[in-house]
C-alpha cells in the first residue's frame, strides 16, 4: 500500500478539516451525552425535568434559528461586503437591534408566565415559573453566538465556529458537575447552569465582535443600518431563509403541547429518547449534508444530477445502516446512558418505546436535507420549503383530530408519516426533472432531423 498517497488523499480536499470537524463535534456530543445521563441519574423523569425540558425549547429554538436559517444568509452577506469593501457598516447596527430583540424575547417569555407554564407543563408550580425565567435570559448570549460563529465561518474558521457551537454545552455539564461536587445540587440547576454555559460563551462572543468588528461604531452609523443596501439585501435573504426554520421550530414546540398533555414525564422521556435516536443526524445526518452542498457548488450542468444520485444513494445506505445498528441496540445503548441513580427500568421502558419513532425521524430528516440542497441548488427551494410547511401542518392536524387517544411514540411517527410523504413527492420532482434534463438532447436531435 502506498501510505504517501493514501495520506494525501485523507488531507487532501478538505478531507482533514471534515474529519476534525467530525471529532470536535463528537467531543461536544459525548459532553452532551454525559450531561443527559447525569440529569437522568440525580432526577429521573418528574415534574421538575419536564419543566426544563419543556421550556428550554424557547431557547434552544432560536439557537436552531441563529445557527441555521440565520448563519445561511448572514454568512454570504457578511462575506460579500466584507470582500468588497473591507468593513461591513451595517454589523454594529445588526448587534444593535437584534439585542433588542433577545432583551424583548426575554421580557415577553417572563411576562407570558401564566400562559406558558399551564400551556406546556403537566404539573406548574413556583419552580416551574422560575425555570421559566431563568432559561428565558439565555435569548441575548444565543443571539451572541449565532452573530460570532457567522463571522468566523464566513472568514473561514471552521473549526473555530465548531467550538463556539459546542462550548456552551461542555461549559453547563462541568457547572453541573462542579455543584455537585460541593453539595449544591437542587431542582435550578439545570436552568441554572444552561444559562452560565450559555451566558459566559455569548458573553465572549459578544467581546469579540465588539473590539474586531464594531470598532469606532458611531450612533448615526447604527441609526442608518436600515438604508444600508447590504443590510436590506441580507433582510431579504433572511426572510427567505426563515420560513421554514420559523415552521420546523413551531411544529417542535406544539409537540411538546401535545406531549405534556400525555402525562408527567412524557416530555422529559421524549427528550432522552430523542437525544439518543437523533444521534445520527449530528455525527452523519448534517456533516454528510454540508459535503453535499460543497459538491453541488462545485458541479455544473449534467454533472449537478449525477452528484445527487451518487451521494443519496452512498448516504440512505450509510443512514439506513446506522439507524438499523442503533435500532438493535438500542436496549443496551440507552441504558449505558441513563439507567442510573433516580432513573428506574421503568423510565428506561418508556424511553426505549420512543426510541424507533425517532430513529425512523433522523432517517427521513437526513435524506430530506440531501434532497433539499439539490432543490436549493436547482433554484426549486420554494417548492421544497412548500411540502414541507404543508407536511409540519398536515402532522399537527392529525394530532388534533386525535387529541388525547395517541400515545407519546405515535405523537413523533406523525411527523415521520407527513414528512416522509413530503420528502417522496420532492424526491420525485428530482427524478422527474432527471428524465426531462435527459430527453432535452433527444428531442432537439429530432428537431434537427
Amino acid at each position: 500500500m502506498n501510505l504517501k498517497w493514501l495520506f494525501a488523499r485523507l488531507t487532501g480536499g478538505g478531507g482533514l478539516l471534515a474529519l476534525l470537524t467530525l471529532m470536535i463535534g463528537g467531543l461536544f456530543k459525548i459532553a452532551a451525552f454525559a450531561r443527559e445521563a447525569f440529569i437522568a441519574s440525580h432526577f429521573g423523569l418528574s415534574s421538575f425535568t419536564d419543566a426544563y425540558f419543556a421550556f428550554q425549547q424557547f431557547p434552544l429554538m432560536l439557537v436552531t434559528f441563529m445557527f441555521g436559517a440565520f448563519a445561511l444568509a448572514f454568512t454570504p452577506a457578511y462575506a460579500a461586503q466584507k470582500r468588497d469593501s473591507g468593513a461591513v457598516a451595517w454589523l454594529p447596527g445588526l448587534v444593535f437591534y437584534s439585542s433588542v430583540l433577545g432583551l424583548l424575547l426575554t421580557v415577553v417569555s417572563a411576562a407570558s408566565a401564566n400562559w406558558l407554564i399551564p400551556a406546556f407543563t403537566n404539573s406548574p408550580s413556583a419552580h416551574s415559573a422560575s425555570t421559566l425565567l431563568i432559561l428565558s435570559c439565555a435569548f441575548l448570549p444565543a443571539i451572541w453566538l449565532g452573530i460570532w460563529a457567522g463571522i468566523t465561518i464566513a472568514n473561514g474558521h471552521n473549526v473555530r465556529a465548531m467550538f463556539v457551537a459546542g462550548l456552551p454545552y461542555l461549559f453547563m455539564t462541568i457547572l453541573m458537575i462542579l455543584l455537585y461536587k460541593v453539595g449544591k445540587l437542587d431542582d435550578l440547576t439545570l436552568p441554572i447552569s444552561f444559562l452560565a454555559g450559555f451566558g459566559l460563551i455569548g458573553g465572549c462572543t459578544l467581546g469579540q465582535v465588539l473590539v474586531t468588528e464594531c470598532k469606532n461604531t458611531d450612533v448615526r452609523t447604527v441609526l442608518r443600518t436600515w438604508r444600508m443596501p447590504g443590510f436590506r439585501l441580507f433582510l431579504k435573504q433572511l426572510t427567505a431563509s426563515s420560513v421554514e426554520n420559523i415552521c420546523f421550530s413551531a411544529n417542535q414546540l406544539l409537540l411538546v403541547f401535545f406531549l405534556a398533555k400525555a402525562g408527567t414525564g412524557a416530555v422529559s422521556a421524549n427528550t432522552c429518547a430523542m437525544r439518543v435516536g437523533m444521534l445520527g443526524f449530528s455525527l452523519l445526518g448534517q456533516p454528510l449534508a454540508q459535503l453535499v452542498q460543497s459538491r453541488l457548488c462545485a458541479a455544473h450542468g449534467t454533472q449537478l444530477l449525477e452528484v445527487f444520485k451518487k451521494w443519496l444513494l452512498a448516504i440512505s445506505a450509510v443512514v439506513l445502516i446506522f439507524a438499523a445498528a442503533l435500532y438493535t441496540a438500542r436496549v443496551p445503548v440507552t441504558s449505558l446512558v441513563y439507567l442510573r441513580g433516580k432513573f428506574s427500568t421503568l423510565e428506561l421502558d418508556r424511553v426505549v418505546e420512543i426510541m424507533p419513532a425517532w430513529l425512523a425521524y433522523f432517517v427521513v430528516a437526513s435524506l430530506n436535507a440531501i434532497v433539499a440542497r439539490y432543490l436549493f441548488s436547482k433554484s426549486q427551494g420554494g417548492s421544497y420549503v412548500r411540502r414541507q410547511v404543508g407536511a409540519y401542518l398536515a402532522a399537527n392536524l392529525i394530532r388534533a383530530a386525535l387529541w388525547g387517544r395517541l400515545s407519546a411514540p405515535m405523537l413523533i411517527w406523525c411527523s415521520v408519516l407527513t414528512e416522509g410523504c413530503a420528502f417522496l413527492v420532492s424526491l420525485w420532482t428530482c427524478l422527474q426533472s432527471t428524465q426531462i434534463s435527459a430527453r432535452v438532447p433527444e428531442l432537439a436531435a429530432v428537431q434537427e432531423g
